[in-house]
């Protein structure tokens, strides 16, 4: 087993980051992610006028909070199985009354049939312990015709030199040094992603109903509730 495999199943264990984990994330790479971040951000906004948002894997609360700013008619619900993100995400929430925090697992939503606009999760994927059951979660709460956004990390966004240079200077020296190394480590590799992922997928309501794409500094899979 090679030392990056190694170190991948490390990081997969937990599901639900502890305490201290939830403190250095939030004073590290949630800031480090803030532009990419803002970026989907106003996608969404874009894509979803009004009605209800969940945020899948949460963290400290920016991707939330910052949709909820730009469109009060959204109502953005943040979950996640880390009590101590959640308590940071509600202390930065403060004064945003329409983003909402909740210590739930993303594979049992306590949310109705039918009932949200749009999921989106960033960097959380590859910690799902059952991926299938998120998969079928995020179907069953969706509303006809809408769609689920997930982002995650995967190496070959920073393949060369061209592409790294580009990303140091949209997001930072950090993101553009080091995003080969951390999307390797927190995401999985493009052929994962067509083998693996597809695979899960396939077994999932979304069957046959999605698209992968590199994107910025992700890896977006678009799956779409049928009609």
């Amino acid at each position: 087993m090679s030392l990056t495999r190694f170190i991948k199943d490390i990081l997969r264990k937990p599901e639900a980051i502890p305490t201290p984990g939830a403190i250095f994330y939030n004073a590290t790479v949630a800031k480090v992610l803030r532009k990419p971040e803002t970026k989907i951000a106003d996608d969404i906004v874009a894509k979803v006028g009004n009605g209800t948002i969940l945020d899948l894997g949460s963290g400290t609360g920016y991707l939330s909070i910052e949709i909820a700013r730009r469109s009060p008619s959204l109502q953005v619900y943040g979950i996640d199985l880390g009590k101590q993100m959640v308590k940071i995400a509600r202390r930065h929430a403060k004064g945003v009354d329409n983003a909402r925090f909740v210590f739930a697992n993303v594979a049992n939503l306590p949310f109705k049939d039918n009932s949200i606009d749009l999921v989106v999760s960033t960097g959380a994927s590859h910690h799902w312990k059952t991926p299938r059951m998120v998969f079928d979660e995020c179907y069953r709460v969706l509303k006809s015709g809408r769609e689920a956004w997930i982002y995650d990390g995967c190496p070959e966004v920073f393949k060369n030199r061209t592409d790294r240079t580009k990303m140091s200077e949209k997001y930072g020296f950090l993101v553009g040094r080091l995003g080969h190394r951390v999307s390797t480590l927190h995401g999985f590799s493009w052929i994962e992603y067509q083998t693996v992922i597809k695979n899960i997928l396939e077994q999932t309501a979304f069957k046959g109903n999605y698209r992968m794409a590199l994107t910025d500094i992700w890896i977006k899979i678009t799956l779409k509730k049928r009609k």
